[in-house]
């Protein structure tokens, strides 16, 4: 079961790594265009994956340490 939580820790990092790459970029060229209508919205969604990469990063981190919590709180 550690095996699966190391690999999918593995696979958020290199996920975030490539996010944080397209994000910057996109950035960057907006800041050299203006081209609002096109870069604007795909910064919003970013934002957006960007909270739910949090989210589930947070539930899968509670979810990998649970068991440990459980044993503390008997």
């Amino acid at each position: 079961m550690n095996l699966y939580f190391f690999w999918g820790s593995i696979i958020l990092f290199v996920s975030t790594l490539i996010f944080y790459v397209v994000f910057l970029s996109l950035m960057y060229y907006w800041h050299e265009k203006q081209i609002t209508f096109v870069v604007a919205p795909l910064l919003f969604a970013f934002d957006f994956f960007l909270i739910a990469f949090l989210i589930m990063a947070i539930i899968v981190i509670f979810l990998q340490y649970l068991p440990d919590i459980l044993i503390l709180l008997k």
